[in-house]
């Protein structure tokens, strides 16, 4: 079925709107993983900096996407004055407000760093490490006022709260890590990622489980091979399935190769292959968001 030029918008700023969130979630984490080696703390700050600009340009956008797509009267209709209006009072306004809320709390974090003590578990300011997470709470619960979210209990918000928190801070770490195994020492590569290994191990379990669980939720598993739903989550799955054994294969072989060999290049084209298989994981939960509901939906 071919899309319209308003879907395809609509899909765009979702993946814009992923991007970003992951973006800040794995960059501010980069800032602990990454302390002990300050020269790259400036870009992981523009890193995080380029994460809220794109985040807060594709929420405002997402927003008046919705109005034109509803309209479907050219590109100006999406600044019709009252239904901009109907939009502003319902779930979509809420959630331009809590979205660039979080996004403005982190780029005041990063306004209030300080100077970098990198003997901390946070290089910086206490005043920062106490704003940066309301920031990534509120932007990582503005996903919780639409969709099919909103009609569970609460303690499947909770469960999709953390669902969403792992894999934004797994997927906007590929980066960092990249950046790390690019210009550090063998040795000091190597301590970011086993450090991140063990975190990951956890971290990706949990959301594997929370995936699974939510998946049954919502389907009870029926339906899932005649419907749309199905098709995307499978094909959703096969992608992690594939980042999860080049995560493994970083862990299991290639770490120990940095340390054997000197050099932290032979990790590079790995996590660039890896951070490819993100943005198409990102991709795909656009379409899971925008078009395609659960088949008992």
């Amino acid at each position: 079925m071919a899309l319209t030029n308003w879907e395809i918008a609509q899909l765009l700023t979702r993946w814009l709107l992923y991007f970003g969130v992951s973006s800040v979630v794995g960059g501010l984490f980069a800032f602990n993983l990454l302390r002990h080696q300050p020269e790259f703390l400036r870009r992981i700050k523009g890193y995080v900096v380029t994460g809220v600009l794109v985040g807060s340009a594709a929420t405002v956008a997402y927003f008046f996407i919705l109005v034109g797509a509803t309209m479907e009267e050219g590109l100006w209709s999406m600044f019709d004055p009252d239904m901009v209006s109907i939009f502003w009072d319902s779930a979509a306004g809420s959630i331009v407000l809590v979205r660039l809320s979080g996004y403005a709390l982190v780029a005041l974090s990063l306004i209030v760093l300080g100077k970098a003590c990198t003997q901390n578990a946070w290089p910086y300011s206490p005043l920062s490490l106490l704003i940066a997470p309301l920031g990534i709470i509120s932007l990582v619960y503005s996903f919780s006022l639409s969709g099919h979210a909103t009609e569970q209990a609460w303690y499947y918000q909770l469960i999709f709260f953390m669902h969403i928190l792992i894999a934004a801070w797994w997927l906007g770490l590929l980066f960092p890590l990249w950046l790390g195994g690019r210009n550090a020492t063998a040795d000091a590569s190597n301590n970011v990622l086993e450090y991140f290994g063990h975190w990951a191990v956890v971290a990706v379990s949990i959301l594997l489980l929370c995936g699974v669980w939510m998946s049954y939720e919502l389907t009870g598993w029926q339906g899932l091979l005649s419907s749309d739903y199905g098709f995307w989550l499978f094909v959703k799955l096969a992608l992690v399935a594939v980042i999860l054994a080049m995560a493994a294969y970083h862990k299991l072989r290639l770490v120990p190769l940095i340390l054997e060999r000197g050099n932290a290049n032979v990790i590079q084209k790995s996590i660039l292959t890896e951070k490819i298989v993100a943005s198409a994981i990102l991709a795909v939960t656009a379409v899971f968001t925008t078009f395609v509901g659960p088949p008992m939906h």
